[in-house]
């Protein structure tokens, strides 16, 4: 697996996955005590779907950016993956597992930084004002967190895409059409 490959996946997951990166910056969307649990909810799912899709597309983002012969161009990875998890459905199971480790390594680091850098302060103001907000938001800490979060996400997508890719060549015997 070269390394440069594996950034030029990663630099194309960062650009692909970029409304993953507008919903995290949103504390309204993705922490209950910015919004209301309705918005949280809204949140949740949107954060599942461009997770789920981000995965399903990871091949084709792969195939844009670092195309291969023998069916791992644009409009063809995706096929290539579904052939993949029917002939070697342990070896693509096992990228996936490795790709969901990641993105837990990434959530594990995310908590670690929000308790050093907190992102949430109970608000002062409350005791003077029962109408006023609970909690105060400070943005800064939590955009560092949201960005941590992001880069460990499209890490983990990344590596994933890269693996389908790999597996895809080892199969076809194939080489690399660009590297």
């Amino acid at each position: 697996m070269s390394f440069r490959i594996l950034l030029r996946h990663w630099l194309a997951c960062l650009i692909c996955c970029l409304p993953l990166l507008v919903l995290l910056l949103i504390p309204q969307l993705m922490r209950s005590r910015a919004g209301s649990g309705e918005l949280l909810m809204v949140g949740t799912t949107l954060l599942l779907a461009l997770l789920i899709a981000a995965f399903i597309l990871a091949p084709e983002i792969s195939a844009r950016f670092a195309p291969a012969r023998d069916g791992w161009e644009p409009g063809s990875a995706l096929r290539s993956t579904r052939q993949l998890w029917r002939r070697r459905p342990g070896a693509t199971s096992a990228a996936l597992i490795v790709a969901v480790v990641i993105y837990a390594a990434g959530q594990l680091l995310g908590y670690a930084l929000a308790e050093l850098v907190p992102y949430v302060t109970e608000n002062p103001g409350r005791l003077s004002d029962p109408d006023a907000a609970m909690w105060t938001i400070r943005y800064p800490a939590y955009a560092l967190q949201a960005l941590v979060l992001y880069i460990s996400t499209t890490g983990a997508v990344a590596v994933y895409a890269l693996r389908l890719r790999t597996l895809h060549l080892d199969l076809r015997g194939g080489a690399p059409a660009s590297a």
